[in-house]
C-alpha cells in the first residue's frame, strides 16, 4: 500500500493510498458500460421522438417529456445519490441503479400510453443519475494514482461516443425493429452488468452511520436542480416567457435560498458548501462547465448545417461526426498517461485552447461559399482531439482535490456539472440561434434561407470558440491552486468499514 504524506491544518499526515486490484481493468469495463448505457439513454430517443408521438397520437408538447423527463431526474439527483454512498457503500448503491434502469427499460419498452412511458423514463433517470454520481469514485478507489489519469479520460471518450452514437443508433433501431427496442436492448446488457459486477466488484468500503440525514436540504436541492433544468428547456424552445418559465423562476429562487441557508447551518448538509473553498475543485469543475457547454453548441448546430446547409442525410451526419469520438478515444487515455507520468495540468489548458481552435475552424468552414468536406472534417478532429487532451487531466484534478472520504461528493458534482454544461449549451445556441434567424427576418430554421443559416451557425461556433477561450484561463487557475492547503473532515460521526461481498 503506498503512502503520501499531506499537510492538513498545522500537521503533517499520511494518506494510504488504496492498494492495487488484480481486477481493475474487469471493474473499468462494467462501469464503463454502464456509463456509456446512461448516456445513450441521454440522446437516443430524440431521433425517435416523432415516430413515439404518432405511435401514441398525441402532441409535441406531451412528447417530449420522454426527453426532458430523463434529463432533468438524472441531474437533480445526482448530488443526492452521491452524498447518500457515503452511507450505503459506492458497490451496494451501483447495483440498485443498474437494477433499476435496467427494469425501467424493460417497462419503458412495454408502455401502452404515454404517461406510462414518461413515468418509467423518470424511473429510468433516477437508475442513470446513481451510476453517473459514483462511477468515477469507484475507479478512483480500484486505480492507484500513477494509472488514474488515463482511466478517467476513458470516461470523458465513452460520454462523447455516447453523445454522437446515440442519434446514430436509435434512427437504426427505430427504422429497423420498432421505437421499444430502443429500450429493449438495455436488459440484456443491464442483466450481463449486474452479474460481472456480483463477481467482481467487490470493493473495501468505508461506510458512515446515518446520524440527522439533511432531508430539508435534499429536497430543496431537488426542486432547485428541476426549476432549473426547466428554465432552460423553456428557453431553447424560444423567448417567449411562458407560464411554466415563471413558477419554475419562482421555485428556483425559494428553493435555492433554503438549500443554501439549510446546507450553511447543518450539521451533515447534503453538500458542504465548504467544499468549493478549494480552489482547484472549484476552477476543475468551472473548466469542465465550460467545456461540455462548447461541446453541446457545437453537437446541436452541426447536424442543422449539414443537413439544411449541405444537403446531407442523417446518416452521412452521423459518419460525419464519428470523427469526433474516434479521435477522443485515441487521445483521452494517451493524455492520462501524460499527466499520470509529469502530474502536469497545462495540457489540459491546452486542451481547452485546440478545442478554441477546433470551434473558430469549422465557424470559418460554415461560411466558405462551396462546401469543403475534407477541411470540415480536419476541424472535427481538432475538436475531438482538444477534448481528449482536456478531459482527462481536468477530471484527475477535479477527484484529486478533495480526500478520498469526499469521492463520492467530488464524482456526482463531476456529473452534475457535466449535465448542466450540456444543458446550458443546448439553450444557449437556441436561443442565439432564433435570435441572429430573427434579426436576419426569418422566424424559424425551417424558413430561412441556407446561406442565412449557415452564417448564423458560424456565429454560434465562434462565440463557442470565445467560451472556450475562458475556459482556458480557469483551467489555468486549476494548476495555480494545486498547492492549497486544506483540511476537510468526514462528515459522519460513526463509521464502519467493510468489505462489500
Amino acid at each position: 500500500m503506498m503512502e503520501n504524506p499531506t499537510t492538513v491544518g498545522q500537521k503533517t499526515v499520511v494518506i494510504a493510498e488504496p492498494p492495487e486490484f488484480k481486477n481493475r481493468y474487469i471493474i473499468l469495463g462494467i462501469v464503463l458500460t454502464a456509463v456509456f448505457m446512461g448516456v445513450l439513454d441521454s440522446n437516443v430517443v430524440n431521433v425517435s421522438l416523432p415516430t413515439i408521438t404518432q405511435a401514441f397520437n398525441v402532441e409535441l408538447s406531451t412528447s417530449q417529456w420522454v426527453v426532458t423527463s430523463y434529463l432533468v431526474v438524472n441531474t437533480a439527483l445526482l448530488l443526492i445519490f452521491g452524498r447518500l454512498s457515503e452511507y450505503t457503500g459506492k458497490v451496494r448503491l451501483f447495483y440498485a441503479g443498474i437494477a433499476i434502469f435496467t427494469v425501467s427499460s424493460l417497462a419503458c419498452g412495454f408502455s401502452v400510453n404515454i404517461y406510462e412511458l414518461i413515468f418509467f423514463r423518470i424511473v429510468q433517470g433516477m437508475g442513470a443519475s446513481i451510476v453517473f454520481s459514483i462511477n468515477t469514485a469507484i475507479l478512483v478507489q480500484v486505480f492507484p494514482k500513477k494509472e488514474r489519469g488515463r482511466t478517467l479520460g476513458l470516461i470523458g471518450t465513452i460520454v462523447a461516443i455516447g453523445s454522437i452514437a446515440g442519434p446514430i443508433l436509435g434512427g437504426f433501431i427505430t427504422g429497423m425493429i420498432g421505437w421499444q427496442y430502443i429500450f429493449f436492448i438495455n436488459v440484456p446488457v443491464g442483466i450481463v452488468l449486474l452479474a460481472f459486477a456480483s463477481k467482481y466488484l467487490r470493493l473495501p468500503e468505508l461506510r458512515c452511520k446515518i446520524v440527522g440525514m439533511d432531508w430539508t436540504g435534499g429536497a430543496a436541492l431537488i426542486l432547485t436542480m428541476v426549476s432549473f433544468m426547466l428554465i432552460l428547456n423553456e428557453f431553447a424552445n424560444g423567448l417567449q416567457i411562458t407560464l411554466l418559465m415563471v413558477i419554475s423562476a419562482v421555485v428556483f429562487l425559494i428553493s435555492l435560498a433554503v438549500f443554501v441557508y439549510t446546507e450553511l447551518d447543518h450539521k451533515n448538509p447534503i453538500i458542504d458548501l465548504r467544499l468549493f473553498k478549494v480552489r482547484k475543485f472549484t476552477f476543475a469543475n468551472l473548466s469542465t462547465l465550460i467545456n461540455f457547454t462548447a461541446f453541446s453548441m457545437f453537437i446541436i448546430t452541426i447536424p442543422f448545417f449539414l443537413e439544411l446547409v449541405w444537403g446531407y442525410q442523417p446518416e452521412q451526419v452521423g459518419e460525419a461526426l464519428l470523427a469526433v469520438p474516434f479521435v477522443t478515444a485515441v487521445v483521452a487515455p494517451l493524455s492520462g498517461y501524460i499527466y499520470d507520468r509529469l502530474q502536469s495540468t497545462y495540457h489540459s489548458s491546452f486542451g481547452m485552447l485546440v478545442t478554441a481552435t477546433a470551434l473558430f475552424m469549422t465557424g470559418y468552414v460554415a461560411q466558405l461559399p462551396a462546401p469543403n468536406l475534407i477541411l470540415l472534417l480536419i476541424s472535427f478532429g481538432v475538436f475531438g482531439l482538444g477534448t481528449g487532451l482536456f478531459t482527462s487531466p481536468n477530471n484527475s484534478e477535479i477527484m484529486s482535490a478533495l480526500p478520498m472520504h469526499k469521492s463520492g461528493t467530488a464524482s456526482s458534482t463531476l456529473a452534475t456539472v457535466r449535465n448542466f454544461g450540456n444543458a446550458i449549451g443546448v439553450s444557449l445556441a437556441s436561443i442565439l440561434l432564433y435570435v441572429l434567424l430573427g434579426s436576419a427576418g426569418f422566424g424559424s430554421i425551417v424558413s430561412s434561407s441556407p446561406g442565412v443559416l449557415a452564417v448564423c451557425i458560424s456565429k454560434i461556433l465562434y462565440i463557442a470558440g470565445a467560451i472556450c477561450i475562458i475556459g482556458v484561463f480557469t483551467s489555468l487557475m486549476v494548476r495555480w491552486s494545486r498547492n492549497q492547503v486544506i483540511d476537510i473532515k468526514p462528515a459522519c460521526e460513526i463509521q464502519t468499514h467493510e468489505k462489500t461481498q
